[in-house]
Protein backbone atom coordinates (compact mmCIF):
# COMPACT_ATOMS: atom_id res chain seq x y z
CA UNK A 1 0.00 0.00 0.00
CA UNK A 2 2.82 2.43 0.63
CA UNK A 3 4.13 1.92 -2.39
CA UNK A 4 1.57 3.01 -4.24
CA UNK A 5 0.80 6.55 -2.04
CA UNK A 6 4.47 6.90 -2.65
CA UNK A 7 4.13 6.60 -6.43
CA UNK A 8 1.01 8.79 -6.33
CA UNK A 9 3.00 11.33 -4.92
CA UNK A 10 5.58 11.38 -6.94
CA UNK A 11 2.98 11.65 -10.16
CA UNK A 12 1.47 14.60 -8.19
CA UNK A 13 4.55 16.21 -7.38
CA UNK A 14 5.21 15.62 -11.76
CA UNK A 15 2.28 16.92 -12.77
CA UNK A 16 2.50 20.11 -10.43
CA UNK A 17 5.99 20.77 -12.08
CA UNK A 18 5.08 20.08 -14.96
CA UNK A 19 1.61 22.58 -14.90
CA UNK A 20 4.15 25.51 -13.62
CA UNK A 21 6.79 24.93 -15.71
CA UNK A 22 4.15 25.65 -18.86
CA UNK A 23 2.85 28.94 -16.50
CA UNK A 24 6.55 30.05 -16.06
CA UNK A 25 6.98 29.56 -19.91
CA UNK A 26 3.67 31.15 -20.84
CA UNK A 27 4.71 33.93 -18.25
CA UNK A 28 8.03 34.65 -20.09
CA UNK A 29 6.31 35.02 -23.77
CA UNK A 30 3.90 37.43 -22.53
CA UNK A 31 6.75 39.43 -21.79
CA UNK A 32 8.51 38.93 -24.38
CA UNK A 33 5.63 40.16 -26.33
CA UNK A 34 4.74 43.24 -24.48
CA UNK A 35 8.91 44.25 -24.96
CA UNK A 36 8.55 43.73 -28.76
CA UNK A 37 5.03 46.10 -28.64
CA UNK A 38 7.06 48.98 -26.83
CA UNK A 39 10.26 48.63 -29.21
Amino acid sequence: MMDVIMVAVLLVCFGSMKLFADWCEKQVKVQRVKEDEES
